[in-house]
């Protein structure tokens, strides 16, 4: 902790003499404590701090602030050596001189109202814990600190899932991502904090402590948000927990429940778990039964050949397993070759095994040959607790075929079991089987490398760092003459960044972002340009089928014109890491204007919406859909809007085909909730409708919650009450179910603006507070 060198009012220069020696000999002491403590001697530094608190009570008074902070350490190590009694009783006093001498709202005095309340929670008393880390909240929210009021509802949430309140952690955790995705965008550290620590609740505590309509509210919430992290496998099985609770609450055969059902046979299809998702499409089918819905209706039969589909894909189940877990795998066997029992799983997000739990305790154990389902199903769930996901079931012996209690154990955990046999000294045998009806069916291994995609990514811009482009770089028709976008003097590197090479004529100034193709850095060209790079993933980039999609998609967006787009400038899609440039322009989202001024007047719309529809026309013109048109897409300029992004939405679908759905939920089509393999721009159009309504509205036309908005979508029921005649028209005619009847979006331009396709289309006249936002972002 650094707590000297700073001047205290009226105290002036330290000055030499005792005094200046003294406070020598106590930061050589703590420095000395705090290494002692770091190394795992809590109690040896506590001792250390309570003989310098002595001493700097004796030689600087113990109303000293440096004395205080001291005092502070000496309380936290108090609490880290085993007593956090103490430490709140310690905490408590000083609390109390800080208020007093440095007021309520000094830094220092609001560090140990924390560690007070951290204390408390230490203590076995998370109640209060939580109790006064809201109260410090409400003080942060009440005063703007936005960030600083999150932070304190991440402690919140904690100390409530400590005490075991689940259903009051999650609506914790629920507003923070919430709210840090509206105040700081989806990447910042917020972000994911929140959204870890839904994973780390879905993944270590029990849910449906609190029943009805609220429990069954956290429970997808909670699932929504651990898919949204990546965790696939797990999010499917909450997602089977909430189709059993609308079981539970509104009957087997009620639309709630049919809707739960789907989306849990979804989540499984999309974790790539087939068995689960022929178990949860024969529940679907059962539910339609019930709903008068049987064999001989269209969907029914449809749902029926996709299960059977399913099914035999679960017949050739494929279980990737790292190298080095197998390594890890084979190692074990040896050592117990007829005894060994253990767990193959991945850590969140991992698309195989990347780790081996042994689960009984020596060479000779074979106790788990005798454990109930009950049984394994704690293990697995202690795994789930330490952040893993299991995989399959690993049971070593000569005899590699399974016996009926482990199929009875496999099956009923929906796990595949792996049979592995020690050959020799140096190789095993492995062998997999998946199981239905107790019967076994081979399942495939393969082994997969230990790739570290960064690493290798690093290497391959190494390969083509600085120097002039070469004939693989494409460029925009008309990007020299691109002169109005934001231009600034050159821009230097930040200092202690990493080095990075150039990117065709461009130089990299940092990395901004990272999706699931790519990376996006800031990029600056000799001229002073300012550019945004999107490069895709080396690894993605040895797929040649990917590699060939993203090319076509970039050619295509190099080919766009236009006065409302954001286009393509350069780009080379044949390089190792294949990239495209983007001019960076500095302005506001039509989202952040939303946000600022609420509903727009029907004329500012109508131009507006007219740009856009612009925009899409060229884009469509060469033949791309964007697929996730909506207010975060398009940038707000002093000459209009600016669509950007268009192509993406395809390039993403290319590399990451495990999701059929393309799109933000708000602004989807129809068509793109039924996940068609292919799109036409009606549904573009249908998602310019949503922009135009929520423009003039102030809010989206389909309501609220993703739940809501899917199902008024694709009932078409949007409350566009509101809207002036002529603009609800043409927003009508965006929705229209089929969408062959959808006008152009050439048309729309014209119907919201006439002469709007003929270049009569004047810029906006913007209200104060939407030139107030443009200027910040100048």
């Amino acid at each position: 902790m650094r707590w000297f060198g700073r001047r205290r009012a009226g105290t002036g220069d330290l000055g030499a003499g005792p005094r200046e020696k003294s406070v020598g000999a106590l930061r050589e002491g703590s420095r000395t404590a705090e290494s002692i403590g770091r190394q795992g001697d809590a109690r040896e530094a506590a001792a250390r701090y309570t003989a310098l608190v002595s001493q700097a009570e004796r030689d600087l008074g113990p109303q000293d602030t440096d004395t205080w902070a001291l005092r502070h350490q000496l309380a936290h190590w108090t609490g880290e050596s085993g007593q956090p009694e103490a430490a709140v009783r310690q905490f408590t006093q000083l609390l109390a001189d800080r208020e007093r001498n440095q007021g309520p709202r000094h830094r220092d005095t609001e560090l140990a109202r924390h560690q007070l309340a951290h204390w408390h929670g230490r203590s076995g008393r998370p109640e209060e814990a939580v109790r006064r880390y809201e109260a410090m909240r409400r003080i942060a929210e009440r005063e703007n600190r936005t960030e600083t009021a999150l932070t304190l509802l991440c402690d919140v949430g904690y100390w409530q899932q400590k005490s075991g309140d689940n259903a009051a952690a999650l609506r914790a955790f629920s507003h923070m991502l919430k709210t840090a995705q509206e105040e700081f965008g989806p990447d910042h550290q917020l972000v994911n904090i929140a959204r870890q620590r839904y994973a780390e609740v879905a993944g270590s505590l029990p849910f449906g402590n609190e029943g009805g309509q609220d429990g069954l509210q956290d429970l997808r919430a909670t699932a929504a948000a651990v898919e949204a992290a990546g965790d696939l496998q797990r999010a499917a099985r909450m997602y089977e927990q909430i189709a059993a609770r609308c079981e539970q609450l509104y009957g087997p055969g009620s639309p709630d429940t049919l809707s739960a059902l789907v989306v849990q046979a979804q989540a499984a299809v999309t974790a790539r778990d087939y068995a689960t998702a022929v178990d949860s499409f024969g529940k679907v089918l059962a539910c339609m039964e019930l709903q008068g819905q049987g064999p001989g209706s269209r969907e029914y039969d449809i749902l029926r050949g996709q299960r059977d589909e399913l099914a035999r894909m679960a017949r050739h189940a494929v279980l990737r397993i790292a190298q080095p877990t197998a390594t890890l795998l084979g190692e074990s066997v040896q050592g117990a070759p007829e005894t060994l029992c253990a767990v193959l799983a991945r850590e969140p997000g991992a698309a195989h095994s990347t780790r081996l739990s042994v689960v009984n305790d020596g060479a000779d154990d074979l106790s788990w040959r005798r454990w109930t389902v009950e049984r394994w199903t704690a293990v697995l769930r202690h795994l789930s607790r330490r952040g893993y996901d299991a995989t399959a079931l690993c049971f070593a012996r000569d005899d590699l075929r399974p016996t009926p209690e482990e199929a009875l154990v496999c099956e009923r955990l929906r796990l595949p079991g792996v049979y592995v046999s020690r050959l020799g000294e140096e190789n095993v045998r492995i062998d997999a089987y998946v199981f239905a009806d107790g019967e076994p069916t081979a399942a495939r291994v393969v082994l997969v490398p230990d790739e570290r995609p960064e690493s290798a990514e690093q290497e391959l811009r190494k390969r083509m760092s600085a120097g002039t482009p070469d004939e693989r770089i494409a460029l925009h028709p008309q990007a020299a003459a691109i002169g109005t976008w934001r231009e600034i003097e050159r821009a230097r590197r930040p200092a202690g960044a990493d080095e990075t090479p150039v990117l065709g004529t461009y130089e990299v100034l940092e990395c901004v972002g990272e999706g699931g193709f790519g990376r996006v850095y800031l990029c600056q060209d000799p001229d002073g340009l300012m550019v945004a790079v999107k490069t895709l993933h080396a690894r993605l980039a040895a797929a040649p089928p990917i590699k060939q999609g993203f090319a076509h998609e970039v050619r295509a967006a190099l080919r766009v014109g236009g006065r409302f787009t954001v286009p393509v400038i350069a780009a080379d899609t044949e390089g190792p890491v294949p990239w495209m440039a983007v001019p960076y322009v500095s302005a506001p989202s039509l989202q952040e204007l939303a946000d600022r001024c609420g509903p727009l007047e029907p004329e500012l719309v109508r131009t507006l919406g007219a740009g856009i529809a612009l925009a899409l026309s060229a884009i469509h013109a060469e033949g791309i859909v964007h697929l996730d048109l909506k207010l975060a897409n398009v940038l707000l300029t002093e000459d209009g809007p600016r669509v950007i992004d268009f192509g993406i939405a395809q390039i993403e679908r290319l590399t990451e085909p495990k999701r059929g759905f393309a799109g933000t939920y708000a602004y989807a089509s129809p068509e793109q909730l039924r996940e068609q393999r292919t799109f036409t721009p009606a549904s573009d159009v249908f998602s310019l409708g949503t922009v135009l309504a929520h423009l003039a509205l102030g809010h989206s036309p389909w309501g609220w919650g993703t739940q809501a908005v899917v199902a008024a979508i694709r009932a078409g029921t949007p409350e566009l009450a509101g809207l002036s005649s002529d603009l609800a028209a043409v927003v009508r005619s965006c929705f229209r179910p089929d969408p062959d009847r959808r006008p152009s979006a050439a048309a729309v331009a014209e119907a919201l603006v006439p002469g709007a396709g003929a270049g009569r289309l004047d810029p906006p006249r913007l209200p104060e507070e939407a030139r107030a936002l443009m200027a910040e972002r100048r």
